[in-house]
């Protein structure tokens, strides 16, 4: 009987080019399917439900795939995790029913960003944050977020436009400590880069480039120019993808 099977991801993402396979190099995806193959004896395809790019983390990437085998999930966790590189991680698999696919049916996803502010950074951070030594005001970075939220064409955001630019972010959420800056965003999808580009927005708002008042007409202009710098890929993380 065809089983449909999902599983809950976690992966450091800097030694890789991104979740999807690439004749460029190591993908998140072809170690986790070359070791499924490898343990089931079949081909197979995964989908995941989120395409992340080159030196993205995940604590929450899902995936599924289909096989027809009997093996037990809790065996097949256990193979899996003893055979993948030590920097991904299966945290969870469950049977799905046939029709779960875990792009078409998420209903939310959320990416945390991580950044390290001050002169300097403690080196084991640097894989998974991103420094920025220039100060920052909190309060308007907090008020550009609040333009943000909503359903917006994000042209400005993206680095590759789509014929339908159009998402909505369910909420931005802020945290700052002395020397640490944590970037909640949650939305329905995102389009490629735009997480880290809204980032670059709101940095370049805290130091002044930017004002949060520019954010409307940065919006409506559908520019990518007019907006902040694409930060960069190692402070991302895909916190969790959320279903009905």
């Amino acid at each position: 009987m065809k089983r449909n099977v999902k599983l809950i991801l976690a992966y450091e993402g800097t030694a890789y080019l991104g979740w999807q396979k690439t004749a460029m190099g190591p993908s998140i995806e072809q170690e986790l399917e070359k070791v499924l193959t490898q343990i089931l004896r079949h081909p197979l395809h995964l989908q995941a439900a989120s395409r992340t790019d080159a030196g993205v983390h995940a604590e929450g990437q899902v995936v599924n795939f289909f096989t027809e085998t009997d093996i037990s999930l809790e065996r097949l966790q256990k193979s899996l995790n003893g055979l993948l590189p030590p920097d991904i991680s299966v945290l969870k698999m469950e049977e799905a029913p046939e029709s779960f696919h875990p792009t078409l049916n998420s209903r939310r996803k959320e990416y945390h960003y991580s950044v390290c502010l001050g002169p300097t950074q403690l080196p084991f951070y640097r894989n998974f944050s991103w420094h920025f030594s220039y100060p920052v005001h909190f309060e308007e970075m907090k008020k550009a977020a609040d333009h943000l939220k909503g359903k917006h064409d994000f042209s400005a955001f993206t680095n590759e436009k789509q014929e339908d630019n159009v998402r909505e972010i369910f909420d931005i959420v802020l945290e700052m400590t002395s020397d640490r800056l944590k970037i909640r965003v949650s939305g329905n999808n995102f389009l490629y880069k735009m997480v880290r580009n809204i980032v670059g927005t709101l940095l370049y708002v805290g130091c002044g480039k930017i004002t949060a008042e520019q954010i409307p007409a940065i919006l409506k202009s559908q520019d990518r120019t007019k907006a902040g710098v694409t930060a960069p890929a190692q402070g991302l993380v895909l916190k969790e993808v959320f279903y009905d």
